[in-house]
């Protein structure tokens, strides 16, 4: 495996036009969840850590909140800051910075940090996947809440689709899904291009344990993001909300 597809993978055009269909009103519906289960302040500070291009920290910048996202990619932060330029609202309270998850630490506590649309596992080792959950954890402030959002282990290994082919602005992209160990492994390819997604399994269990690690209980487990109940089988999504004791 190459342990550093991210970095080609997310500085690809096609990664972005791959995914459109994770779009602004999906953003909507889990910020939606958070405002309804989590009691936020209009002027919270938010986290959201590995923001990609951007849309849920617009999406939470519109409602109010003071918004600091990070990615490790260059061209992810720069399609954000591009998206933010591009925006009606002028007034937004939101910053976009470069930093890679396993190394970051703010000193002016936040309120909520959010980790979305499966922005996790994609390293070898569970030490350097959660250093994450350590540095959210010396990231928000005593009794703020950390709102992490991943695939189902249990799902996915039931309803693996091993090949699937789409267009995607007139080309053909085929895309071929394996388990490999502790991994799922996804070929994207185009042409004669080929990039690779690489992430680890988890289940409920072992996050659980690892968050009570760096001091979070779990208050809530969601399988969609409309709120809908988690199940270990059924459940497209495991998305959890944690408050820090």
């Amino acid at each position: 495996m190459n342990k550093n597809w991210y970095k080609d993978w997310f500085s690809s055009k096609l990664y972005l036009e791959l995914y459109k269909h994770r779009d602004e009103a999906e953003a909507k519906d889990i910020i939606n969840l958070i405002q309804r289960k989590i009691p936020l302040r209009t002027d919270s500070r938010v986290l959201d850590v590995c923001c990609g291009a951007g849309r849920h920290s617009l999406e939470l910048a519109k409602r109010g909140y003071e918004v600091t996202g990070f990615d490790l990619s260059k061209f992810l932060i720069s399609e954000a800051k591009k998206n933010f330029n591009n925006s009606k609202e002028s007034s937004l309270k939101i910053k976009f910075l470069l930093k890679d998850m396993r190394n970051f630490h703010f000193e002016k506590k936040f309120d909520i940090a959010i980790n979305i649309f499966t922005s996790f596992g994609y390293f070898e080792s569970d030490e350097e996947n959660f250093k994450v959950f350590e540095n959210v954890s010396n990231s928000v402030r005593k009794n703020g809440y950390f709102v992490f959002d991943y695939l189902n282990e249990g799902f996915l290994k039931a309803n693996l689709v091993a090949k699937s082919t789409d267009v995607v602005n007139r080309k053909a992209v085929t895309q071929k899904r394996r388990i490999e160990g502790d991994f799922i492994v996804k070929d994207i390819i185009i042409g004669k291009r080929k990039y690779t997604e690489v992430l680890k399994l988890y289940s409920l269990k072992e996050i659980e344990s690892v968050l009570k690690k760096y001091r979070f209980i779990v208050k809530n487990v969601f399988g969609d993001y409309l709120g809908n109940r988690y199940f270990s089988k059924n459940s497209k999504r495991l998305i959890i909300f944690a408050q820090k004791t």
